[in-house]
């Protein structure tokens, strides 16, 4: 319980999900860094020499630093957009004009073509071959004559017409009034050399129609040029990059940079019908040598020189002085960028006029209108980059400050770490591994876990113990729980009840946790586990049995599944009519009920004193005695009655007499075993009285032996010893003649009558007085009153519903899997061998546990008073994002969330308030964030 906390636990390796992400994220980091580093240079030339721009992660700075940042950069980006525009031929009058419209109506940018094409002519030409063909006839060697023959092609071919139109142009809501911002035409004559089918359609109206919504981007105008701020107190307002306005802006840019695509590729499909276009293919149309003023970058002066460079530059769109101070760009150092822009980009445009013609399809003027949305598309894109890096940075900030990147395993180990200094003494959770024993001064005879096997991120394969809230009860004899063996047989039992609440975490990304109830027995003891619901206050509905005995090791696996919070469910059923909603609570008050997961542990030894009138702790010496017992019980289900002893015996004298009867019925069985062998052996000899093609009766009596003796007559061991005995007895036997076997009965019963008779049983001494037996055992804790655990369930949704609705507690079903593990020796000296227990094999084990069951209990009469009922009730508070992305994407405290679920849970299992719960030092902690939750009375 020390206050130092160093878990050993290992990030996420590269191949898993999360270390895909991270090694995504820090490429990006870097192909942002990497472009940033470039265009520093340069603003740095654009700034006064006493201003240093650098990297935000080079530059010390504060928290709302990050958010000036984003609105600065988001300033400059719708800056830079307007700019793009009114470089495409939008005026200051009409951006008036389409601000006045966005107050009322929804304002969008379309861009529209037509295409047609109609024939013109038909031509038709002859086209040499370059080749010659030249062929000489010579006499005796001497050239005689010669001539000479060449190919000559006749070409037809058909030409076309084609024409362009197309415009860009506002309208407001769906086309009422609209603004044309710019429009060309332009036409060529294409050649082909079929007439049909003709190149192009006739006529294609509109080739090409996108609209784009620009309500966004004109509503953020201000007076003197565009403002964006970020509203810190809105609902959903989390980090500068998660927050509602954020959002609107990513939408935008992310709408126009996929609308100024579309446009890009229509212009490159008609530079590529253009003839002329093989001619220009090699001027680049990359908008690289354009600057792009949005840049995440911080500086430290904050001088304003907004004026003097308003008055140098007739620039449609301007950052506005602002009060706001802080190491991001100033308004004067943003307008320089913003200048540099409009000054590559009109350089730029004076290339491409030199480059492209003036006429056909593919001119300067779409040259230029191509680059320009490039450049718009670049812009959007660094826009996005800016935003995402002070999101990236804040994540480098928090894991460099934490060491390391915090897995599913790592926050399971704080949370314990937490749970101990935040809880009294008295109500810290603990493991799930409970030792059967009688009392404290018995040993064990075995343990009885839930353990956890982490299979997230990290790639944990420790097992170890769930921790769980647990409180515990112990039920009285006069208020017994039940649990039915068939249907007319119902087993009664008291004991301790421990209520198990058991609060998981899931974050996104991790495949869960595999649970398992693992049993283990010690050698020369047993006991009986028994899996199902709780269904009422007092009874308990077993589906699973076993027993565990000798060493063995029962592993048997537990799936999770979880249902709809109680947010969810109410939200569901919000809209449904009240007979749907009776049948869909209706369901669902069944599925908190199946909530309940129940382990039954019963003792066997115990139980086997009572049942046959033995002194307490008698049989805990008497191992032989109790496998014995064991065996009778569970192999040939003997009645207890002929086990038992009188009542009125007592000590060493009850347990002698129940030795007698066991010896007794061993002896019987025993009996009856060979009589059933030598039952064969004759059935076999009067079958084949004289042999069988001259085989040696010594082979036909090992034949019976091996062949003709009854299935099931007896075990593997035993029959090992009787072979030998045959072995020992047709030794002798067949010395005489063959006609001498049919009396081999007579033979063997001189030898029945040598075996030493049983011992008698002991007699009770004369004279002495019956008197009643009292058990010795330890006392027991008081019987504490009956709760209801089937409303569990209901009271902790109804105080997750209250008292944390927005988190995500799901109430999580625990199911048995199908495929069970047993380890177990069938021997001492044997090594342990592992099996696996199919449906079929369970069912056996079932049946097995049950039988003993109701002879232990005499078919329900008597009841089991040393067992142990557990009940977990389990939740998983879910997360939709990683441990890192809910604290930096959400701005979430995953610890606080957990925390509530936990003192909520913890409050419902031990019927305490939150305020009984917790230490004095987190008590006003929680006060401050968690008011409701601790001024709440317990459930």
């Amino acid at each position: 319980k020390g206050s130092t906390w160093t878990p050993e636990i290992a990030g996420p390796s590269p191949g898993s999900p999360v270390g895909l992400a991270m090694a995504a994220m820090d490429l990006q980091m870097q192909r942002v860094e990497s472009k940033v580093q470039k265009s520093l240079e340069r603003v740095r030339l654009l700034l006064k020499a006493e201003k240093n721009p650098q990297l935000p992660q080079d530059v010390h700075h504060q928290y709302d630093d990050k958010y000036f940042l984003v609105e600065r950069g988001t300033c400059i980006a719708m800056a830079s957009q307007l700019n793009c525009l009114a470089a495409l031929g939008l005026t200051v009058e009409q951006l008036r004009t389409l601000k006045s419209w966005a107050a009322q109506r929804s304002v969008s940018l379309r861009f529209k073509s037509k295409e047609t094409c109609a024939y013109l002519r038909e031509e038709t030409r002859q086209e040499e071959d370059p080749r010659k063909h030249v062929e000489e006839v010579s006499h005796r060697g001497v050239a005689v004559s010669s001539w000479t023959s060449k190919v000559v092609t006749t070409i037809t071919e058909y030409f076309w017409r084609f024409e362009v139109s197309y415009i860009l142009e506002a309208f407001q809501g769906v086309g009422e009034e609209t603004i044309s911002i710019m429009s060309f035409s332009h036409g060529t004559e294409l050649k082909t050399t079929c007439k049909a089918p003709a190149p192009h359609p006739e006529v294609r109206s509109p080739a090409i129609m996108k609209d784009v919504n620009v309500t966004w981007l004109l509503q953020m105008l201000a007076d003197d040029g565009p403002l964006f701020q970020v509203d810190r107190d809105a609902k959903g307002c989390s980090t500068p990059r998660r927050n509602p306005d954020v959002d609107k802006a990513f939408a935008h840019f992310t709408m126009f940079a996929g609308w100024a695509q579309s446009v890009c590729d229509y212009l490159s499909h008609l530079r590529q019908v253009d003839p002329r276009s093989k001619d220009q293919q090699a001027v680049p149309l990359s908008p690289e040598s354009v600057f792009v003023p949005t840049l995440p970058v911080m500086v430290s002066s904050e001088s304003d020189e907004l004026q003097e460079e308003v008055r140098q530059c007739n620039t449609l769109a301007l950052l506005r002085s602002s009060d706001v101070k802080g190491l991001a760009l100033n308004v004067s150092d943003g307008n320089r960028l913003l200048f540099e822009e409009q000054r590559s980009l009109q350089e730029r445009q004076a290339h491409l006029t030199e480059c492209f013609p003036g006429e056909g399809l593919y001119t300067r003027q779409e040259a230029f209108l191509h680059v320009t949305l490039l450049h718009s598309i670049q812009n959007s894109e660094s826009w996005s980059f800016l935003v995402d890096y002070v999101e990236g940075m804040l994540r480098k900030q928090l894991i460099a400050a934490i060491g390391k990147e915090v897995t599913p395993a790592l926050f399971s180990a704080y949370m314990r770490f937490h749970y101990r200094k935040l809880l009294q003494e008295e109500f810290q959770p603990t493991q799930f591994c409970f030792a059967v024993r009688r009392s404290e001064q018995h040993s064990p005879e075995g343990t009885v876990a839930i353990e956890e096997q982490t299979v997230g991120l990290d790639e944990s394969q420790i097992k170890a113990p769930i921790v769980t809230f647990a409180k515990c009860a112990v039920t009285s004899p006069e208020n017994p729980m039940s649990f039915p063996l068939d249907a007319s047989t119902k087993v009664t039992f008291s004991g301790e009840v421990r209520l198990h609440g058991w609060l998981s975490h899931r974050f996104s990304g991790q495949s869960g946790a595999e649970l398992s109830l693992t049993s283990r027995a010690r050698q020369f003891s047993s006991m009986l586990v028994l899996v199902g619901r709780i269904t009422s206050a007092t009874s308990f509905e077993p589906s699973h049995a076993m027993i565990v005995q000798n060493k063995d090791e029962l592993t048997v696996p537990l799936e999770l599944s979880m249902i709809p919070t109680p947010k969810e469910f109410r939200d569901a059923i919000s809209s449904l009519s009240p007979e749907m909603q009776s049948f869909a609570k209706s369901f669902r008050a069944m599925q908190l009920e199946s909530t309940l997961f129940g382990v039954l542990v019963v003792q066997i030894k115990p139980q086997l004193e009572r049942l046959l009138n033995l002194p307490g702790d008698s049989l805990t010496k008497e191992i032989k005695l109790t496998q014995d017992l064991m065996e009778l019980l569970m192999t040939y289900q003997i009645p207890s009655d002929l086990l038992s002893c009188d009542q009125d015996l007592q000590g060493s004298t009850s347990v002698d007499a129940v030795k007698h009867h066991v010896q007794g019925m061993l002896e019987m069985i025993k009996m009856e075993k060979d009589a059933e062998v030598q039952a064969a052996r004759q059935a076999a000899l009067y079958a084949h009285p004289f042999g069988n093609n001259g085989t040696s009766p010594r082979s036909r009596q090992m034949s019976f032996c091996d062949s003709e003796m009854p299935e099931g007559c007896c075990s593997e061991e035993e029959g090992d010893s009787m072979e030998l005995e045959c072995d020992e007895e047709m030794d002798i036997e067949f010395k005489q003649t063959e006609c001498e076997d049919d009396f081999c009965d007579e033979r063997g019963a001189p030898e029945a009558k040598a075996k030493e008779a049983p011992p008698e049983a002991p007699q009770r001494p004369p004279n002495v007085a019956k008197k009643p037996r009292v058990e010795t055992e330890p006392a027991e804790a008081a019987p504490s009153p009956v709760r209801d655990y089937t409303k569990v369930p209901k009271d902790m949704d109804v105080s997750f519903e209250k008292f944390a609705p927005g988190s995500a507690v799901r109430p999580t079903i625990i199911n048995v899997g199908s495929c069970w593990q047993k380890q177990s020796k069938k021997a001492l000296l044997t090594p342990a061998t592992s099996s696996t227990l199919l449906p079929e094999q369970q069912k056996q084990q079932k049946d097995a546990a049950f039988d003993l069951l109701d002879a232990m209990t005499k078919s329900g009469a008597l009841p089991l008073t040393h067992a142990t009922l557990h009940i977990v009730i389990a939740s998983t508070h879910c997360f939709d994002k990683t441990v890192t992305e809910t604290v930096i994407q959400d701005n979430t405290n995953p610890i606080e969330r957990v925390e509530q679920s936990t003192l909520i849970m913890a409050s419902t299992v031990h019927q305490q308030p939150v305020k009984a719960l917790v230490n004095q030092v987190s008590a006003g902690r929680l006060a401050a964030i968690a008011p409701q939750l601790m001024d709440a009375a317990p459930v």
